[in-house]
């Protein structure tokens, strides 16, 4: 008689169960996986990098979840307060305290009002985030002018911090008192901003690889007429719109770029001109991308 035992799931570690869960989203692990056995009930509750993303989420699934999920056991967390799911942020904060949620790595904020994003700055643990993301929707007249800028200065100092994402007024973002070296590496600006005002914050972003900006509004440098940004090596323009002058002045402040990305040129680039061009400023680029978005006549 064979004495050989059936392989089982449930006889896996529990490092290995914990490894297949990082395979499935938050829904899929509380709503299908825990119920199946007591031993699955136990490895869920004990699973400690979840996921929680609350974009597009049904507000019957939103309770659900908010009733489950132990917020020490979330790594992950993104909260939205567009038209589908309206005043889902104001709703989040009346159901947890936000200091529970102590092992945050990454934090995504979208549509959020001006006071939400102050109360959830104040309150919640941001010592570990590696990414933190955010896109401001409503401001606060009621707010001193100066009170977001001063909450985001500490986060944006964080050691742990590669990833920033922001939407913010351009006022708020001249304001933010930025460390002298920055530690992060990718940044994307999802709002219009002055070139002389990239510049300034720039200069505190030494390790900065990759660059993603909605809109660049040209002009003279006045602070920094000769600098130049030798780290970047990515660079994504969104909504292009510079005469070829204005985007050749700014591309040579990004002599070492690797990858060149432009969307929502009304007219295609001479390609002559673009040649010669790279050929002088950047040799170095390896990859260039071009989208109009220019309307064709019927």
């Amino acid at each position: 008689m064979s004495n050989n035992i059936i392989p089982s799931i449930e006889t896996l570690p529990l490092e290995l169960l914990h490894r297949i869960f990082d395979n499935f989203n938050t829904e899929t692990i509380l709503f299908s996986i825990l119920p199946v056995s007591r031993l699955f009930e136990s490895s869920v509750n004990t699973y400690n990098r979840y996921d929680l993303n609350f974009h597009l989420i049904s507000k019957s699934v939103f309770h659900v979840l908010c009733r489950l999920i132990n917020p020490e056991n979330v790594i992950s967390l993104t909260l939205s307060n567009d038209y589908r799911t309206s005043n889902q942020i104001d709703l989040f904060i009346s159901l947890f305290d936000l200091k529970q949620f102590t092992r945050l790595r990454s934090l995504t904020l979208l549509d959020i009002n001006e006071s939400q994003l102050n109360h959830i700055l104040k309150h919640i643990n941001l010592n570990t985030l590696t990414l933190f993301s955010f896109q401001v929707k409503e401001y606060d007249d009621g707010c001193i002018g100066t009170t977001t800028s001063h909450l985001l200065s500490p986060v944006i100092s964080q050691p742990t911090l590669r990833r920033l994402e922001f939407g913010i007024r351009n006022d708020k973002v001249l304001n933010i008192l930025w460390p002298t070296n920055c530690t992060i590496q990718h940044l994307t600006i999802n709002d219009f901003i002055k070139l002389d005002d990239l510049c300034k914050i720039l200069q505190y972003f030494p390790y900065l690889n990759t660059l993603i900006m909605k809109h660049v509004l040209m002009g003279e440098i006045k602070s920094f007429p000769s600098i130049s940004f030798q780290q970047i090596s990515s660079l994504t323009i969104n909504q292009y719109h510079e005469k070829i002058d204005e985007l050749e002045s700014l591309l040579l402040l990004t002599p070492s770029l690797l990858h060149l990305k432009l969307i929502g040129g009304q007219e295609m680039p001479d390609g002559k001109r673009w040649e010669e061009f790279i050929h002088r400023n950047l040799s170095q680029l390896d990859k260039f991308e071009f989208y109009s978005t220019k309307l064709m006549k019927s």
